[in-house]
């Protein structure tokens, strides 16, 4: 009985070893599965690239208890998607005729509150979504330095793996920084604040603004408003900038940063946003990974892939 027991787990092993060959090389179905990994608060940032790449055939969420407010956003500018366990991956995977699919994997904001927590999940995150990928783009920034190696630690996996740079290179520094145009811009930017202290806002930040001030260290409890207001007075903040996000997908963006403004006692700026560094980031990723798979697969098979344009390409204002 125990040599047929052992005899099933090695066929089952040989099984799932050989999908995961499949699914990488594309030697089942051709297809190149490119994985986004991302924090929390770059959500809108994820939805403006998957909602304006016409090259995506399928998109995949990855279920985990922070999946539901991309699941909600995606849904509201009518992109479709499934949400999949990760331990059924490989088997949907293999069953789809698609050429070119991005999975989504969506984690925690509350990770911020403890950098250690931060490197270790996503380290750990990306070495296991890496046996079902052909690239992994990571949507963070340097978060404190503790994503700085991350690309030199992972350059072993089977696939590659890419964080957000700027254009000189440099990773960028946090989700502000992303959406500004890198270090330079925010350098600027902060530079015409005159020295006065400023919170800068993006949607999401508005969002959740309480958890991130926890998480910052300003507050030690999540509702505790009047020791927030004090920690700003203190520290001297005198304005709140709204960077402008003209997605279509964003909703009261202007009315919350009013209101938080209201709340503490802020003068309200605005500032341009320039996310173009994501969608090249991204874009540059994309292509590369899609040629490198394109060319295991001639060599491979000797056929040659097509990228069907299945969706009109959509504008976002970058």
């Amino acid at each position: 009985m125990k040599k047929v027991m052992l005899l099933i787990i090695l066929m089952m092993y040989s099984a799932l070893t050989t999908l995961i060959y499949e699914i990488r090389t594309g030697e089942g179905n051709k297809m190149t599965v490119i994985n986004i990994t991302g924090c929390q608060m770059f959500e809108d940032e994820i939805v403006e690239i998957i909602y304006s790449d016409p090259k995506i055939d399928d998109v995949i969420i990855i279920e985990n208890s922070d999946c539901n407010g991309i699941a909600k956003k995606l849904n509201d500018v009518g992109i479709s998607y499934q949400i999949i366990p990760f331990e059924k991956m490989p088997l949907i995977l293999k069953d789809t005729d698609r050429n070119y699919i991005v999975t989504i994997n969506i984690l925690s904001i509350s990770l911020h509150g403890d950098p250690a927590s931060l490197r270790d999940h996503v380290y750990s995150n990306v070495k296991d979504i890496s046996q079902y990928s052909n690239g992994i783009l990571l949507f963070y920034g340097l978060c404190g330095n503790v994503l700085k190696q991350i690309e030199n630690d992972l350059n072993s996996l089977s696939c590659p793996v890419s964080i957000l740079k700027d254009n000189d290179g440099k990773t960028v520094d946090d989700c502000i920084g992303a959406v500004v145009g890198g270090r330079k811009s925010f350098l600027k930017m902060v530079s015409s604040f005159n020295r006065k202290n400023t919170l800068v806002m993006t949607p999401m930040w508005i969002n959740n603004w309480k958890k991130m001030f926890k998480y910052s260290g300003f507050i030690e409890h999540i509702d505790d408003i009047e020791t927030a207001k004090f920690v700003l007075d203190t520290m001297g903040y005198e304005n709140v900038v709204k960077i402008n996000n003209r997605s279509p997908h964003i909703k009261n963006y202007k009315d919350k940063v009013e209101e938080f403004a209201d709340l503490f006692g802020l003068n309200v700026l605005e500032i341009e946003g320039n996310r173009k560094i994501i969608h090249d980031s991204y874009k540059n990723f994309r292509d590369t990974v899609m040629t490198n798979n394109c060319v295991t697969s001639i060599n491979a098979s000797n056929t040659t892939r097509v990228y069907p344009q299945s969706r009109t390409e959509l504008q976002y204002s970058q």
